[in-house]
């Protein structure tokens, strides 16, 4: 089922500098068009997508800023397409594992962003103390009555869970999602106590992948990006790379414990039957795997610690 974003769901552009470092949008490499009429199917509305120049993170210009929440608009089962609960609850088991081997001990586990729940799921089945913050209620709803677990309902910006302190804190597939991801890390390094670590996953802007995509909409004749999705599902509005990561990191006082890329499965499917649509999918297959052999894979994950010192 394809998702298309609401035509009642209004958006306001904004023209912002750089969401991660600052630097002046007038300092911004473009990169191309996206969604609208630069999207294959016609999701979402059209904006650009710029490349700061000092941190090298990627951004909407001008930004568009849903007046109200946009992931109400879509179904849990239709928004989580192609993730695998099992899955999921394995990989919180795995990273709760994770975690222990770093601090030497079980603990306090927060995620924010939590989605359906199956990350803490599997942290809780793991022996953690676990808490989750979701600001879409359908979303935290499944999380509580399916996966057991506790979630407050509420925008990260106002979430009272981090007022508290924590051994541990998940950013799973959620810094691509807000608009000051430097205010989100600011209050992740205020909910740790001294010596807890953060995990985040992330898309790499910076991968084969993406330089491969916008280099064939080039040969193409496209002035189209295929980095970020910011009026579509599943809502990506600024992006990384290595550097501008490990930059936000140093910012906030968060030190990377482990850093490293890994082969992400791209979420797009096929846009016909085609022989040109099946070329596509060959080729988007072929520069993800070649993408990792290169270590230019099309995803990032982090580890990192606040300082012992407060």
């Amino acid at each position: 089922m394809e998702m298309r974003s609401p035509p009642q769901l209004v958006w306001r552009f904004e023209a912002r500098d750089c969401p991660i470092c600052g630097a002046s949008r007038a300092t911004a490499s473009r990169v191309g068009r996206r969604g609208g009429a630069a999207h294959r199917l016609g999701l979402g509305r059209e904006t650009g997508i710029v490349r700061c120049r000092s941190c090298h993170g990627v951004y909407a210009l001008p930004t568009p800023l849903p007046q109200g929440n946009p992931y109400l608009e879509h179904q849990a089962e239709d928004y989580f397409k192609g993730h695998d609960s099992r899955g999921k609850v394995t990989a919180g088991e795995n990273l709760a594992g994770q975690a222990e081997r770093i601090l030497g001990a079980k603990g306090r586990l927060l995620e924010i962003g939590c989605g359906r729940g199956e990350l803490l799921r599997g942290a809780a089945n793991a022996g953690w103390d676990v808490r989750g913050i979701e600001m879409t209620e359908t979303f935290a709803h499944i999380a509580e009555t399916q996966f057991g677990v506790t979630v407050e309902t509420s925008p990260v910006e106002t979430a009272h869970a981090l007022q508290e302190q924590w051994d541990v804190i998940l950013l799973a597939g959620v810094l691509e999602h807000v608009y000051d991801p430097m205010s989100l890390l600011a209050r992740v390094h205020a909910g740790l106590r001294p010596g807890g670590i953060v995990f985040i996953d992330i898309p790499n802007e910076c991968s084969f992948y993406s330089r491969m995509g916008n280099l064939y909409f080039r040969l193409t004749r496209r002035d189209w990006a295929v980095n970020l999705s910011p009026t579509f599902p599943p809502f990506h509005v600024v992006g990384f790379c290595p550097a501008s990561l490990k930059w936000a990191l140093a910012k906030t006082g968060l030190s990377p414990v482990r850093f490293e890329l890994y082969k992400m499965n791209s979420c797009l499917t096929q846009s016909g039957n085609g022989l040109r649509a099946r070329l596509e999918g060959v080729g988007l297959r072929a520069s993800l795997a070649l993408g990792h052999v290169l270590g230019m894979s099309a995803g990032i994950t982090c580890w990192a610690r606040r300082s012992l010192v407060r």
